[in-house]
């Protein structure tokens, strides 16, 4: 029934004629509920495909690997079937190494969701992964992007223990895994701006970063919030250098942003949003910004009666861009494959599905489009995937005869199994843990470390309480500055064990102190 369904919307978009000749267009997993996440084109002009298992709180997702044809090479199956997990991006490096992130509750005892990022090498084994665990509260890894160092750049979100802060971050990691920063954006204008959030970074032409989201914001004279477009932009070490709200006079461009690119000369930025009217509901729109965050201008790509939504775009050439977009009448925004030019004026349209889900696009090394999406079939209470590969012309592109290489960069044949989202490196924010100067770091030794069931701490410092009347302070401190532990180390001692049976796994810092004299600062791993 499913097939008939496929060869009946295929013959409506494309012709009898298409049918016959061999056209390109895929699904998987059709046994299943397996809704469409992400795809990209590998480095031999195959193509990777992440879904999930079933669509509420799924336990496995998958990888899949197509030949150029979109016909499946090797499959990993990523979950170990207990906890929850969900992938959001997927991006390769210049090396040809994957990275996907998204969340997992694997590392919270009450089921909510942390931040995860897995690197997989070019066999497509995993190489490491890295987990941000935050108890008591649900948080999210969303969006990726590689940088020219092999490494990657990932949001988070909501990762603070005030639900009000932190709403915003991005963490930067090296290629071998090495955390090197994490970064938030909480805006001075509290009052004025709420909810804000970010799914999509890019990297930058000066090798910063550009998030998209959108924010609740109110001017002067509003009675209410509005939802507008929001971006970040950041420095390559992750420090704000402008943040740009759409929805602030003058330019009050109300809606949500979605995703956004670096025009061919690198010198504007172009965004797909829903532009958001107050007097009636969305319009799919491009947003034009230059480097420094200032709105040039914002194009809407539909009639004014009709309604919808620009979900992603990607250049075709110096002038026009290939979209995801949906309009309709009535609140229905039917989803197609549009090309537009810079201006947002359309220059073809194609129907995809008769559904109301937004596609991924890319863009190949040909010059064809890639639609990935999904359609919801409530009588059997399932998703079912979708992988187009349209022509310049938005028809259905033929299948491939000629005989390519896969998977040339791994020494040997890739397998389909099963990558488990266990063993990871926990990483816990402790800026704000740091002490305040280094030399404070020097006055005590700690081990062993990582630790499992206790450490010592060992005082190193030539201040000694044997000339004092005062004992030692050691105190513990959690990831969120919260005092775990306070131990007086008597008169004439120099070294302590700490008992951490039961406690949580991650980072803590320890600090000693005389009085007010710092003795040392040191940072421990709980495993």
């Amino acid at each position: 029934m499913k097939r008939l369904f496929i060869i009946f919307i295929l013959i409506n978009i494309f012709g009898f004629e298409t049918i016959c000749q061999s056209r390109w267009n895929n699904s998987y997993h059709n046994e299943i509920s397996a809704p469409a996440n992400r795809v990209i084109e590998h480095y031999d002009h195959g193509y990777l495909l992440t879904g999930r298992v079933y669509h509420n709180h799924p336990r496995y997702n998958w990888l899949i690997k197509t030949d150029i044809n979109g016909n499946i090479l090797w499959e990993k199956t990523i979950g170990e079937g207990i906890n929850s997990l969900q992938l959001w991006g997927m991006e390769m490096n210049d090396n040809k190494e994957i990275y996907l992130s998204g969340f997992t509750t694997i590392e919270d005892p009450y089921g909510f969701s942390d931040p995860m990022l897995i690197k997989l090498n070019k066999c497509g084994e995993k190489e490491w992964c890295r987990i941000f665990p935050t108890p008591d509260h649900t948080d999210y890894g969303y969006d990726l992007c590689t940088t020219p160092d092999g490494g990657c750049a990932m949001i988070l979100t909501i990762t603070g223990l005030d639900y009000f802060n932190d709403r915003v971050c991005l963490t930067k990691f090296a290629g071998n895994g090495d955390f090197l920063w994490k970064q938030c954006y909480n805006s001075p204008d509290t009052v004025a701006m709420g909810n804000e959030e970010c799914f999509d970074v890019i990297l930058t032409p000066d090798n910063g970063f550009l998030l998209t989201g959108w924010c609740y914001y109110s001017n002067p004279g509003d009675t209410a919030s509005w939802a507008c477009p929001y971006y970040i932009k950041t420095d390559q070490d992750g420090n704000l250098e402008w943040e740009t709200i759409a929805g602030f006079i003058p330019d009050t461009i109300g809606g949500q942003g979605w995703n956004t690119i670096i025009g061919p000369n690198s010198n504007f930025y172009y965004s797909s949003i829903s532009h958001y009217y107050r007097d009636r509901t969305n319009a799919p729109a491009i947003l034009k910004m230059d480097l420094q965050g200032n709105i040039v201008g914002s194009y809407d790509i539909a009639a004014p009666d009709e309604v919808g939504i620009l979900y992603e775009s990607k250049f075709i050439n110096d002038s026009s861009l290939i979209c995801s977009a949906g309009w309709g009448s009535n609140n229905s925004a039917v989803p197609k494959a549009v090309i537009i030019d810079t201006l947002g004026s359309v220059v073809n349209d194609q129907f995809l599905l008769d559904n109301t889900f937004m596609s991924v696009v890319r863009t190949t090394f040909d010059g064809k489009f890639l639609f990935y999406t999904q359609d919801y079939i409530e009588a059997e209470n399932m998703f079912e995937n979708y992988l187009f590969k349209l022509n310049p012309q938005l028809q259905s592109d033929t299948i491939y005869t000629k005989s390519y290489t896969y998977d040339s960069l791994c020494p040997y044949q890739i397998v389909s199994d099963t990558i488990v989202q266990d063993s990871c490196g926990l990483i816990v924010g402790m800026e704000e843990l740091k002490p305040e100067k280094e030399e404070e770091r020097n006055g005590i030794l700690i081990y062993p470390n990582p630790a499992q069931n206790r450490f010592n701490i060992s005082i190193l410092s030539a201040i000694g309480n044997e000339f004092t009347n005062s004992s030692y302070i050691t105190e513990i401190f959690d990831i969120y500055g919260r005092k775990v532990k306070e131990i007086k180390i008597p008169k004439g001692k120099n070294e302590i064990e700490v008992d951490v049976n039961g406690w949580r796994k991650g980072l803590y810092l320890v600090r000693v102190r005389i009085g007010q004299s710092f003795v040392g600062c040191e940072k421990v791993v709980v495993n």
